[in-house]
């Protein structure tokens, strides 16, 4: 059993320090959590103990161009692996990652793992597949998240059996962090222009970027808004995300709590397009932004109610952990609620090494 083999290469626990002693080559997983901001590799043995940890970069390849996404996917796990500081077998790599899938990426990141000391399969799976087993052992229940991106699944029996939105900037992630910045650089640009309403983000977003707000022009235009443009248009689009928290700030602001509404609002419909009457949940709460959507997790309660189910409503936990939890999965090992404790302690006490590529 995978049981007896851990306990093999687990030589000793000593009681003073509770460290880990192993002996000889060691099995273990390769598990990463792939998102637009920050790539986290995690490794662990076969009973979930934390090995190593590294982090680099964001490596959504919808948010970053390919190349620099797979060298932050590939930099992460090599910082876990050094951290690790021990002779490993790779058993599989799992990635959970955010973003379209690209295949081009996949034989440069297959190539880097396998001189790290991957055997097994490199398997890709969605971020939101890791959502649900961040915070629950449950096979089945529903995962919304709003952060960079956004979206909903519904999860049955381990795998996304539903998803509504999650589908980039390009084309939805609507009331995503992207969503936000990108609604109040727009609210801003009108208001410098006199076309829309004056609201606080515009000293916000002006301070953030460094320009003065005066009555001078610039090109036929007044200087705040063509230097506005030109910022704008020297970021990368994701970039916009980076005004959400600005948003959020300043929620006591017309156009900013508007901005907020709308935003709760596409996420509760996210949820009703996934949610199906005859599966209770729980419901897997995740991103930066979400918490910050007050009357999200009312709403969703409320609908639950309606179909006879007493809401069970949770806060995710470190994607990692979802992404481990994962990886042992494709192993055949059964998580339960006590070992998902036991991973998330583990996981959380080791701090992660990072790399960050140019």
């Amino acid at each position: 059993m995978k049981t007896d083999y851990v306990r093999k290469q687990l030589l000793s626990t000593s009681s003073g320090a509770g460290k880990r002693v192993y002996v000889g080559m060691i099995t273990a997983l390769l598990a990463i959590d792939v998102g637009g901001t920050n790539s986290r590799a995690t490794l662990v043995d076969m009973a979930g103990n934390c090995l190593g940890k590294g982090r680099s970069r964001g490596g959504n390849p919808g948010s970053n161009p390919p190349d620099l996404a797979a060298a932050a996917i590939i930099a992460a796990a090599q910082a876990a692996v050094a951290d690790a500081g021990m002779e490993i077998d790779i058993a599989v790599a799992l990635l959970a990652m955010a973003g379209p899938r690209v295949s081009a990426m996949e034989p440069q990141i297959e190539a880097a793992f396998r001189a790290l000391g991957l055997s097994g399969p490199l398997v890709l799976s969605g971020d939101l597949n890791a959502l649900l087993p961040s915070a629950a052992a449950a096979m089945d229940g529903y995962c919304i998240v709003c952060g960079t991106g956004a979206g909903a699944v519904r999860i049955r029996n381990g795998e996304i059996d539903d998803v509504t939105d999650a589908a980039g900037w390009l084309l939805g992630d609507l009331g995503s962090g992207y969503w936000l910045g990108h609604q109040a650089a727009m609210a801003v640009a009108a208001a410098l222009e006199g076309r829309g309403p004056e609201t606080a983000l515009t000293k916000a977003i002006l301070d953030a970027l460094d320009i003065p707000l005066t009555n001078e022009l610039l090109d036929g235009r007044s200087a705040p808004l063509q230097l506005l443009i030109n910022a704008i248009y020297a970021m990368r689009p994701i970039e916009l995300a980076s005004f959400a928290p600005l948003v959020i700030a300043n929620s006591d602001d017309a156009i900013a709590a508007n901005l907020l509404a709308e935003a709760e609002g596409y996420l509760l419909a996210d949820f009703q397009r996934v949610f199906s009457p005859g599966m209770p949940g729980p419901v897997v709460l995740g991103g930066s932004i979400i918490e910050h959507l007050k009357g999200l997790p009312a709403a969703i309660a409320q609908v639950m109610r309606a179909a006879g189910h007493a809401p069970d409503i949770r806060r995710s936990g470190d994607g990692s952990v979802g992404a481990v939890v994962l990886a042992l999965r494709q192993q055949g090992i059964a998580v339960d609620e006590a070992m998902l404790a036991n991973i998330a302690a583990s996981v959380t006490a080791r701090t992660a090494k990072s790399i960050i590529p140019a």
